[in-house]
C-alpha cells in the first residue's frame, strides 16, 4: 500500500510538470488612443506568443501571431497559447506611424493560463503629417580614414570628402583619437581608452541631444515632429575606455538621439538666414578596436524647414 501511495504521488508529479510543460493560455487587451486622447477604431492590434518547437533546445522557437482590430472604444482583446512567460505587441492603423516594441512580462502560470490575466496595454498612436523626401543612410562601421584630425562628410552625397571619397561639403568633422595602451597578457582583455569628436564647419551648426526610452514599446515617429530652432552645440565628445583591471567606461545610450543643424548662413548681424536641419536615430557608435563608425541620418533639404517626417519612400540618397 505504501509504495502505490508512492508511486501515485509520483504520477502526480509527473502529470502536473508535464502540464507545465505545455503551452499555457494567455490574454491581453489592447487599448490604442490618439495623441488627442481619443479611441482609434478599426487598429489592427497584434501579439507574438513564442512556441517551442520539437527537440528543444536554445532558440528553436517558432513566433505565432494574434491579430485582432479595435473596436468603438478602441479595445482588442486578443488569446493566445506560449511556451515563453511574455508576448510582444505591435499596432498598425492606415494614417499614422505604427507602434511596435511593447512587451507584456508574465509573473506565473495557473491551471493553464498566464498570470495576470488579461492585462492591458495602453498604446498612442501618432497620426502622420506631411513626410518629405530626406537624405537619409544608416552608416554601418565605417572606418575613420585617418586619426588625431577632424575628417568631413558629406550627409547629401553619404560619403567622407575628398581626398578620403566622394563628399563636397563637410556637414560633420569626426575627429577619432586613440591613446596608446601597453601591451598585455594574450589572455587579458587589452585596455583602450578612444574618444569621437564632432563638429562642424559652420558658424551656427551644432547638434543637441534627445532622450527617448527604449522600453515599453514607441511609435514609428520615435522623435519630436520638428527640429528645435535654437540650442544647438559646436562640439560633441564621445569616449570609450578600459584600463586594466577595470570595468569599460562608455557614454554610449541606447536613448540617446540627436538634432543638427548644418551649412548655417548669417546676415551681417549674425542673425541665421539659411540652415538644414536633421536627426541622427540612435547614438553614436564608434568601436573601441580600428575606429569604425556608425550612426544613421536624415537631412531635410529645404533651408529652414524644421520638418523631420521623412518619407521612407522619397530617400534621396539611392
Amino acid at each position: 500500500m505504501k509504495n502505490m501511495k508512492t508511486i501515485s504521488i509520483t504520477t502526480a508529479l509527473l502529470l502536473l510538470f508535464s502540464l507545465n510543460l505545455r503551452a499555457n493560455e494567455g490574454r491581453v487587451t489592447i487599448h490604442v488612443i490618439g495623441e488627442d486622447g481619443l479611441a482609434i477604431v478599426n487598429a489592427k492590434a497584434n501579439i507574438q506568443f513564442a512556441v517551442a518547437m520539437p527537440g528543444g533546445g536554445l532558440g528553436n522557437e517558432k513566433v505565432v501571431n494574434v491579430e485582432g482590430l479595435t473596436d468603438t472604444n478602441g479595445i482588442c482583446v486578443l488569446t493566445g497559447n506560449g511556451d515563453d512567460a511574455y508576448v510582444g505587441a505591435a499596432v498598425l492603423k492606415d494614417g499614422y506611424y505604427g507602434a511596435s516594441g511593447y512587451r507584456m512580462e508574465f509573473t506565473n502560470s495557473l491551471l493553464g493560463h498566464w498570470q495576470p490575466w488579461n492585462p492591458t496595454i495602453e498604446v498612442v498612436l501618432q497620426k502622420k503629417g506631411v513626410q518629405v523626401p530626406m537624405y537619409s543612410r544608416q552608416v554601418d562601421e565605417i572606418k575613420v580614414p585617418v586619426e588625431d584630425k577632424p575628417v568631413g562628410f558629406d550627409l547629401e552625397i553619404g560619403d567622407w570628402v575628398a581626398p578620403y571619397g566622394k563628399g563636397e561639403t563637410p556637414d560633420f568633422l569626426f575627429k577619432y583619437e586613440s591613446k596608446p595602451e601597453p601591451k598585455v597578457p594574450i589572455r587579458e582583455i587589452p585596455p583602450y581608452d578612444v574618444t569621437l569628436t564632432v563638429s562642424f564647419s559652420d558658424d551656427g551648426d551644432g547638434i543637441q541631444s534627445v532622450f527617448v526610452p527604449t522600453r515599453g514599446g514607441h511609435s514609428g515617429l520615435r522623435l519630436p515632429r520638428q527640429a528645435p530652432a535654437d540650442g544647438y552645440e559646436p562640439v560633441l565628445i564621445k569616449r570609450e575606455y578600459k584600463e586594466r583591471g577595470q570595468k569599460a567606461y562608455s557614454d554610449y545610450r541606447d536613448d540617446q538621439n540627436y538634432f543638427f543643424r548644418v551649412r548655417t548662413k548669417k546676415d551681417a548681424q549674425g542673425n541665421i538666414v539659411s540652415a538644414l536641419y536633421g536627426k541622427i536615430d540612435g547614438d553614436f557608435n564608434h568601436a573601441a578596436a580600428g575606429g569604425k563608425l556608425a550612426f544613421t541620418y536624415y537631412l531635410n533639404p529645404k533651408p529652414n524647414d524644421p520638418n523631420m517626417e521623412f518619407d521612407p519612400q522619397r530617400n534621396l540618397l539611392k
